[in-house]
């Protein structure tokens, strides 16, 4: 499959120089992606874990000479498991290394201990069967690096763990023991003979167990235990100011004071005085400037106080007052100490109160939601009004919280392989991205150790493991113009796809830039899985951007339907309606056939008269549904039954205008409307003229089906005329040739039209003597035709003519003049046969 961003992908191995074209203009002075990330060291013995922090960010480190000395190695397991080495930096790269050869291979650190003063190092350390646990100091050579004293002699333990070595001028305080149990507070300059026991407070066996709390003013306030139990004393670093503050807890019974913080020239601490609970107290360091500033829970209940916090000419705590936990302010005085805001939620007295980050002139923490749904970021300046959740939705929920200058970072997740460098100011809307960090599945940093005008962090590299990181305020610094969190890419098939990403884009930075990424073209992607890509590009500085995508592999579209219709009529067989099936349509779904088809109405239902909505709908296994959906018109389309009974009727001719026409009742009938009409071009018994004409008979139903038909209707004159024949007739004639056929006419009458007679032989013909049939012929317009005929006799009688007398004409004209010429024939053959005869006597 391709996606959007192309196909460039390049492989894990692969490096590749990225010229200018590739490359955005850089962003402005603090501006987002405006802090640089290099990388100083691998960290290779770092185990970094989920839910668990690292070495470097759990176990203390000092500066020293402009160097950081750190620890880092394998997970540790046990207090007296010691496999953390060394390290220190100078915030480069070649700066970069183990410090572990400082001390004797004999010699084995106590990581936990480290601390540092103006030019030197403390920690403690033990040799085998040398020294047990005593105190050592390094200026960070070798030469420099030695035992400070052996307080207890042999191979006894001067310092117990857990022994903090707390700074104090040039010098650190710390409790030690100069026989078993005999602890009490010393003091050391890194000389053997600056290193003193400063006061004896419980003389014996058991001593003192001072509990350093923190520095107020010139001295060091802690606790010990005396005669007067477990109170306040502070010290100036010399036996004669080392001394009780106050009895507290007047009598025997221990208050257990415990450090808060300074405001000014006041510091604060909690104590228990045997009648108010732990409550808030202030000293100046002299027992009269000793005294309890408010009971901030009044009754016999011991609220727990924490997180005490200067935020200008206040002091800000959490009360967790039987689990209701409470943000409290302070400047010293029992009116001025007013509680700012409940914090929502509940809280258990164990329960560690969320950790006050100061940054400017604002402090910030971090509470669950109350769904626990996430982190939230609180900010307040002290006031009721402007203690509010500052809204992070587009960062993401903090995890790690530091001031920077004015400004709190923090670190966020977008995914579950990566992790980002977030700011803020404590303004809505002035939230943004810093860094994206190189960063590690199995491991969010969750410490930020300031070095100088940087920041440290350590966190994972997904092409060389864990490592050590360097943040700078840089508005050149290379960044990734897209990096999306979350891409989801579509499978193309059932087992998942093939990867196809180009790099993003880059911003800032100097060319050229080396590129990777963690995963070549073509890569198989199963599904479903999540895969982090990384991408990770140094440019000529040294200067790193990073960019991890979750990308997951899924289903996204849905399947393909072809030939769903846009509607279907169907027409009904009965009142019922009509049965409906589904058309065949074609289903495609790339990722394979686990489908599920589904038919409402089911496929092969009975569907009433009128409109309904049939939709087949498809799901993939991923979830996504098509639908083919389409009305269905069930409709009454079948016309009514056929009105006509016949399919001709025939009749005679009245007259010359026709004649009157009828059929049997019209009726028609429909299997679904119970009501039809039919409509006529003619009515029955209507006068139809002679010849044919059509009537069309429409059945209509209630749905307006129609069905036409015809009956034609055939007006003919099959009738002939009347005809009446003259009566046979006689004709004489004088000569030879005939006579002229001269006879009566013949009569004819027909009702509907004119009739033609006519004869044969026609009137005027020449008849010879003899019998002649005359035939007659009627025939009407429609061509019926009559018959009748008469006789006509011609007799030969040439006296005919001379019987008539001369009166009588034979004519004139050619015929005439035959006539005669037969005539005087007839004469001259009579006259012969007369002379020729014997007489009659």
């Amino acid at each position: 499959m391709r996606t959007g961003s192309g196909r460039a992908w390049l492989s894990a191995l692969a490096l590749m120089a990225v010229s200018g074209p590739a490359v955005a203009s850089g962003t402005s002075v603090g501006g987002p992606d405006s802090v640089s990330v290099r990388r100083l060291a691998a960290l290779p013995d770092e185990e970094l874990m989920s839910g668990l922090d690292a070495n470097v960010e759990t176990q203390p480190s000092v500066t020293l000479n402009g160097q950081l000395y750190f620890f880092t190695g394998r997970r540790v397991t046990d207090i007296e498991d010691r496999p953390l080495k060394l390290w220190a930096t100078d915030g480069t790269a070649q700066g970069t290394r183990s410090v572990q050869d400082l001390l004797p291979t004999s010699a084995v650190i106590d990581h936990m201990t480290l601390s540092a003063v103006p030019g030197r190092m403390f920690f403690t350390a033990w040799s085998s069967g040398t020294t047990g646990r005593e105190l050592w100091t390094s200026d960070g050579t070798a030469q420099g690096t030695r035992l400070v004293r052996d307080i207890q002699p042999g191979g006894a333990n001067g310092l117990r763990l857990p022994t903090a070595l707390v700074p104090f001028g040039d010098s650190v305080l710390f409790a030690a023991e100069s026989s078993l149990h005999d602890s009490e507070l010393w003091k050391s300059d890194g000389t053997e003979a600056g290193t003193v026991r400063l006061k004896d407070i419980a003389p014996g066996a058991q001593g003192s167990s001072p509990s350093i709390l923190g520095r107020c003013g010139d001295a060091m306030l802690f606790s010990a235990n005396g005669p007067e139990g477990r109170e306040l004393w502070r010290t100036d670093g010399t036996e004669a100011g080392t001394r009780l503050v106050r009895d507290v807890r007047v009598g025997a019974e221990s208050s257990d004071p415990a450090f808060a913080a300074v405001l000014g020239s006041t510091c604060f601490f909690t104590a228990d005085d045997g009648q108010h609970g732990r409550t808030l107290w202030k000293t100046d360091g002299t027992q009269a400037g000793t005294r309890p500033v408010s009971d901030l829970v009044p009754g016999p209940t011991e609220p727990g106080l924490s997180r005490f916090t200067v935020l200008g000419d206040r002091l800000l705590f959490f009360v967790n007052d039987n689990g209701r936990l409470d943000l409290w302010k302070t400047d010293g005085t029992e009116a001025g100490t007013l509680p700012v805001k409940p914090v929502p939620g509940s809280y258990s007295l164990n329960e560690p109160a969320p950790t006050l980050v100061r940054a400017g002139a604002r402090v910030y923490f971090m509470t669950w939601s109350l769904d626990s749904s996430g982190r939230l970021l609180w900010v307040t300046d002290g006031t009721s009004a402007g203690t509010r959740i500052l809204p992070t939705v587009q960062a993401g929920a903090p995890l790690t919280l530091a001031a920077w200058g004015e400004e709190l970072v923090f670190i966020t997740l977008p995914n579950m392989w990566g992790s980002e460098l977030w700011r803020t100011d404590g303004v809505t809307g002035n939230t943004y991205r810093l860094a994206r960090l190189p960063s590690h599945r199995n491991f969010i940093p969750k410490k930020l150790l300031p070095f100088g005008d940087a920041m440290l962090v350590v966190s994972g590299d997904g092409f060389a493991g864990p490592a050590l990181w360097r943040l700078d305020r840089d508005a050149t610094a290379p960044a990734f113009l897209e990096c999306p969190a979350h891409l989801d890419v579509a499978a193309t098939n059932p087992q998942g796809t093939e990867m196809h990403l180009a790099p993003p884009a880059l911003t800032g930075g100097q060319a050229p830039f080396t590129v990777r990424t963690s995963h070549p073209e073509g890569t198989p992607l199963s599904m479903p899985m999540s895969f982090g890509v990384r991408y990770q590009a140094e440019d000529a500085q040294g200067r790193v951007a990073a960019c991890v995508i979750d990308v997951t592999v899924r289903d996204l579209t849905p399947p393909v339907l072809k030939g769903c219709p846009t509607q279907l009529t169907l027409n009904a067989r009965s009142p019922k309606g009509a049965i409906a099936f589904y058309p065949a349509i074609q289903v495609t779904e790339e990722t394979g056939n686990d489908i599920v088809i589904t038919y409402s109405p089911e496929d092969g239902s009975l569907l009433p008269l009128g409109t309904t909505r049939m939709t087949m709908t498809v799901q993939d296994r991923a979830g996504h549904i098509s639908t083919c959906s389409f009305p269905v018109t069930v409709r009454d389309g079948q016309p009514p039954t056929p009105a006509c009974k016949v399919g001709e009727v025939r009749v005679e001719a009245e007259g010359p205008d026709g004649a009157h026409a009828s059929w049997p009742e019209l009726t028609s009938s429909d299997n679904i409307s119970s009501q039809t009409t039919v409509t006529s071009s003619h009515a029955s018994g209507d006068l139809f003229p002679i010849g044919i004409t059509p009537v069309q008979l429409t059945s209509t139903d209630e749905a307006g089906n129609s069905r036409t038909c015809e009956i034609q209707v055939k007006v003919r004159d099959t009738r002939p005329p009347v005809l009446n024949c003259p009566a046979d007739i006689a004709l004489e004639t004088a000569v030879l040739s005939g006579t002229r056929a001269e006879y009566p006419l013949a009569t004819a009458l027909d009702s509907v039209s004119p009739t033609q007679i006519s004869y044969s032989p026609e009137p005027g013909s020449l008849l010879s003597p003899g019998e002649h049939s005359v035939r007659v012929t009627a025939l009407d317009a429609a061509g019926n035709a009559a018959l009748c005929s008469f006789q006509v006799s011609v007799e030969y009688d040439p006296t005919s003519d001379m019987q008539r007398g001369l009166g009588c004409s034979v004519g004139s004209g050619p015929a005439s003049g035959a006539s005669w010429a037969a005539l005087l024939l007839l004469g001259w053959t009579l006259c012969r046969r007369r002379k020729g005869a014997p007489s009659d006597a």
